[in-house]
């Protein structure tokens, strides 16, 4: 069957999506690299509140597009409406095999580290723990829209408690000096290197802050099971967006409490350093405890809003229509949901790593997300045609906010096809393969329907 799906998320599960989704492991790794580029505080400051005003820009026009069509598949309705079958196939394709996949599996493959790290375990069993927890989740999922969006609400919450314990600890509690592997590091590191010139840095930061950023799209994919969507989806958007930009400037805001901007610049684990020197070796297992329940929550969150692309692209006749079948009891998407958690576990199985899948769905996605804020001028040109507005909602400072997200995103993904090589463009070319692959097996099958 395929019947519509029921309308059960309300506002605060629509903002936890959101934030949910972008916050993962992001703001536990990416400070290292930021301030390798920039060696002063306000300058990390600037390049954090950067980032998210770009992002915001991005979730500006996202909302625009969502009221005018609250519909299950999110960036896929609003890139097949604008742009045809062909290219709304070929972002359903791509979100298929390559970017949703292998965010889970590289969200997991964090999470399985940290939680092995939390109780004890060995290094043997972060593939199984990682499988385990894609296989759970997606059981969860499989049961109904409640209970994925009620995981989804738990562990953001928490998630989001845990962060703002972090900066308490780091505004009000002593702190030691460096440790000694800390000490080894910057002994190893010697002479502080020179940042670049402030404008290049300011560049190269945008790139580990924007994945940071990354997930503001994901609750458009349950749109349609959004309730009242033309009041809840541009809050949860905008309002999840703006929360998390307030979230990482005060997350850094503690960690350079505690380090020096050397420090920062030169010690990996920017997380685990602030809380070991403030709470000891209680800390550090407090902070593992945290990351893996921040990631657990963020691969809830793409279990949940991934399978809901192929549903609907099914369901419009562009993939095998057994894949638009909902669960008859519990309105779910279960097979496509169940294909999901088969890829993304052979995703965790081959690279076994957060860097070996993650360049493979940052360029990929941003790809699609741009062609997306594209789609708003295609809207507002089918809207000057009509004579009737699509949306309730309006983009703030149309044009400049889509031109600028669209400029800034060309220029991430060249950056990353040049840093990352063969696998950004490997993701981008199984994308590309996509229009062959409808022209030659889906469109003669969607006329023939």
């Amino acid at each position: 069957m395929t019947d519509l799906p029921l309308r059960r998320i309300g506002l605060y599960a629509a903002t936890c999506i959101t934030v949910g989704n972008i916050i993962g492991s992001g703001i536990f790794r990416s400070p290292h690299t930021v301030g390798q580029y920039l060696d002063s505080l306000p300058l990390v400051i600037l390049a954090w509140v950067i980032g998210g005003a770009l992002s915001l820009c991005g979730s500006l026009v996202l909302a625009e597009l969502a009221v005018a069509q609250p519909k299950t598949g999110g960036l896929y309705v609003f890139i097949r409406e604008s742009f045809g079958d062909a290219l709304g196939f070929a972002f359903g394709w791509a979100n298929l095999w390559v970017i949703k996949p292998t965010l889970i599996a590289s969200v997991t493959s964090v999470f399985a580290e940290y939680f092995c790290k939390a109780v004890g375990l060995g290094e043997a069993t972060r593939l199984p723990v990682g499988i385990a927890a894609i296989l759970l989740l997606t059981f969860v999922n499989w049961l109904g829209v409640r209970e994925g969006v009620r995981t989804q609400t738990i562990f953001t919450t928490l998630k989001v408690i845990g962060i703002a314990a972090l900066c308490v600890c780091a505004f009000t509690l002593p702190h030691t000096g460096p440790g000694p592997e800390a000490t080894q590091a910057l002994a190893d590191a010697g002479a502080a290197a020179t940042p670049p010139p402030l404008l290049l840095g300011l560049v190269l930061a945008m790139i580990p802050i924007l994945f940071a950023y990354d997930g503001w799209t994901d609750s458009t994919y349950v749109a349609g099971e959004i309730k009242d969507p033309r009041r809840a989806l541009p809050i949860g958007i905008l309002g999840g967006t703006i929360l998390v930009i307030g979230v990482y400037v005060l997350t850094n805001m503690a960690y350079y409490a505690v380090l020096s901007p050397r420090e920062v610049a030169v010690i990996p684990t920017v997380g685990s350093e602030t809380i070991g020197r403030i709470l000891g070796d209680w800390g550090l297992r407090a902070l593992a405890v945290l990351v893996a329940v921040s990631t657990f929550g963020t691969t809830n969150g793409s279990v949940l809003t991934g399978p809901r692309v192929t549903q609907a692209m099914a369901a419009d006749g562009l993939l095998w229509k057994p894949l638009a079948a909902l669960d008859k009891r519990r309105a779910t998407p279960a097979l496509a949901l169940w294909v999901q958690a088969v890829l993304s576990c052979v995703w965790l199985w081959a690279a076994g790593s957060f860097e070996d899948v993650s360049g493979w769905f940052v360029t990929t996605s941003w790809l699609f997300y741009a062609l997306t804020i594209a789609a708003v001028f295609v809207q507002r040109r089918r809207e000057k045609r009509d004579g009737r507005s699509l949306s309730d909602y309006r983009t703030w400072l149309y044009p400049v906010t889509p031109v600028l997200f669209i400029l800034v995103t060309v220029a991430l993904i060249a950056s990353d096809l040049h840093d990352q090589g063969w696998r950004a463009a490997a993701g981008v070319l199984i994308a590309a393969l996509g229009v062959p692959v409808y022209y030659l097996f889906w469109r003669g099958r969607k006329r023939a329907a």
